[in-house]
């Protein structure tokens, strides 16, 4: 049974009540989309949530067993209520609302939290909260102590004068401050020491929670033993107490309890929000920076292929002055040797190969290798290089990755991270393909293959329509003409049939030359074809290896970020309307009447 409001409010300040439950039951709700990381943060805006419908200012004490916690809270009551002792008497949390007070035994509550009444809490509205002790043998204690920080308005933490400061002190502590709690330090049990020792150990424990918790709390050295005793006799309190007492009743007095605990957990509230918001604010900055440094890579992607344009277009200006040279060469090779001159000076086909190939085609072969050799190790090179930078990359992704796996989504970002490292692998692989060398042998020998071929073929065509036409090393058509036309008895003939005789030889060597020229002309401009198609086929196999791999590989991947992209900045815009909310109703309860 829910226990009725003591402290009812009214006007501005009952709506704004509710309006803040609302508020923590839809940041709740939004937390729900967060995953499983924020179930617990749900919890606690729940049970805040529950509270402020109590509306009970709740002062929590905590702190190790056997520190005196239920004392000092029977001190504060000036009654002995709760159980004392020296092992863990605490096993639950145990309220004390402030009221009449009834019967000696607590109320079970369905929570499982034990209820009290007493008139001594400090102030209508307020509640004294017994937590089992920290450190304790029984781990349940612990927890049961750990999981109600977040629902308390004021944190007293007891510590023993004897044995100050434990490690799970410490931890205690930071969580109520990241909570931001309001804390006040009791360093209790002062009687066991000396008047000397008692500022000792002040000074330290001033030293060890502004060092290690970067916090100022006031700090009260109290003997709740003594001041329980000097209850009994009567006697005025010496022990510190009273000025705990002093400290309550004044900070109750500036604002109603009922105010304090709407921005008591609003503040918790705000906490809680504001570091779901930069977690997922990290999520989207950084599926962002994936995304832009995917995006680069596609575009470095894009630069490698357009910048292929350049080098081609190179390399065929390149072969093409070679080829240009060679024809000339060969041009000049077939003037020069289809001339009247030579016609007196017989040479054998085997002589003439030779000269065609060491005029022609012998230079023509080392520039054709040199400028070819030169286009395919730069291809090569740059695309080595090329995808040497996508897998730095990509695996810098990864690190990237793998370092903030735990803050994100983890069931979706899984497949992403499965994507990148099959990215890496087949980046890596294509960069493996051009270490074998198959790249550069292969376009090399169909250079060397096609050039030999026209060296064989193309000059012996050459050559033989040369020796053929011109009878070289025997009678051929141009010669029996010329033999024939000297031949005639010159009484017969005389100048005229000798000047007839040497026009159809020049008009018989041009048409030759003509033919020859065309001949080497085709065979020079197939040989052209052929190492453009050669040179074509080998950038276009590289533009689609680069186009596939952004397309096959890195589209999907790309796709995948943008999703979880989208859905973070959702639920970044959620989370900052929460924020928004938290803050207006600050302001609104700061001034309200």
């Amino acid at each position: 049974m829910e226990s009725p409001v003591l402290t009812p409010v009214e006007g501005q300040l009952a709506a704004l009540r509710e309006r803040e439950i609302t508020a923590l039951v839809e940041a709740a709700g939004t937390l729900v989309e967060l995953g499983d990381t924020a179930g617990e943060d749900r919890k606690r805006l729940l049970d805040m949530a529950e509270d402020l419908r109590d509306l009970f200012f709740l002062v929590v004490v905590i702190g190790e067993f056997n520190a005196g916690k239920s004392t000092f809270i029977n001190a504060l009551l000036a009654d002995e209520l709760l159980a004392m002792g020296i092992t863990p008497t605490t096993e639950a949390i145990h309220i004390i609302k402030h009221g009449d007070s009834g019967a000696r035994k607590p109320n079970m509550r369905p929570d499982g939290l034990y209820e009290w009444r007493h008139p001594n809490t400090g102030a209508p509205g307020v509640a004294l909260v017994d937590t089992p002790g920290t450190g304790s043998v029984f781990q349940k204690h612990e927890q049961t102590a750990k999981a109600f920080l977040h629902r308390s308005d004021l944190v007293i933490f007891v510590i023993s004068a004897k044995r100050a400061f434990a490690e799970t002190e410490r931890l205690y502590l930071s969580i109520a401050r990241d909570f931001g709690k309001k804390i006040i330090l009791v360093v209790n049990q002062s009687d066991l020491l000396e008047p000397s020792e008692r500022q000792q150990v002040r000074r330290f424990v001033e030293q060890q929670v502004e060092e290690l918790l970067d916090i100022k709390p006031l700090i009260f050295m109290t003997s709740s033993k003594e001041a329980l005793r000097a209850a009994r006799a009567g006697e005025s309190d010496q022990q510190g107490i009273e000025a705990v007492r002093a400290h309550l009743r004044g900070m109750f007095s500036e604002a109603p309890p009922a105010r304090q605990k709407l921005l008591a957990q609003l503040s918790t509230a705000e906490r809680i929000v504001n570091r779901h918001y930069e977690a997922v604010k990290g999520n989207a900055d950084l599926v962002g920076v994936d995304k832009n440094r995917l995006e680069d890579i596609q575009r470095e992607i894009d630069q490698q292929s357009n910048g292929l344009s350049g080098q081609l277009s190179a390399a065929r200006a390149q072969i093409d002055s070679v080829f240009e040279s060679m024809r000339l060469r060969g041009l000049n090779f077939i003037t020069k040797n289809l001339s009247i001159r030579n016609m007196a000076r017989p040479s054998s086909r085997e002589a003439l190969q030779t000269q065609f190939q060491d005029e022609v085609v012998g230079r023509a072969l080392r520039d054709v290798s040199e400028a070819t050799d030169s286009y395919v190790n730069a291809l090569v090179d740059s695309s080595r290089a090329y995808w040497r930078d996508v897998i730095d990359r990509l695996n810098q992704l990864q690190r990237l990755l793998d370092q903030e796996l735990s803050g994100l989504d983890a069931g979706i970002y899984a497949e992403q991270r499965e994507a990148l490292q099959e990215a890496i692998r087949i980046a890596d692989a294509e960069l493996k393909s051009y270490s074998t060398g198959k790249v550069i042998a292969g376009i090399q020998e169909t250079f060397r293959t096609n050039l030999n071929g026209f060296a064989l073929g193309g000059g012996a065509a050459v050559v033989g329509l040369i020796i053929t036409l011109l009878g070289v090393g025997a009678p051929g058509p141009l010669i029996g003409v010329g033999a024939a036309v000297l031949a005639l008895p010159a009484v017969l003939v005389g100048a005229p049939i000798t000047l007839v005789g040497g026009v159809v030889a020049v008009r018989y060597l041009r048409r030759v030359s003509e033919d020859s020229k065309r001949e080497l002309n085709g065979k020079i401009d197939a040989l052209l074809v052929t190492y453009h198609q050669a040179l074509d086929d080998l950038t276009r196999k590289e533009r689609n290896r680069l186009s596939q791999y952004g397309a096959q590989v890195l589209a999907p991947i790309f796709s995948r970020l943008r999703v979880l992209n989208e859905r973070y900045q959702t639920q970044m815009d959620r989370v900052s309307n929460h924020r928004t909310t938290l803050e207006t109703l600050r302001r609104e309860i700061d001034t309200a009447t």
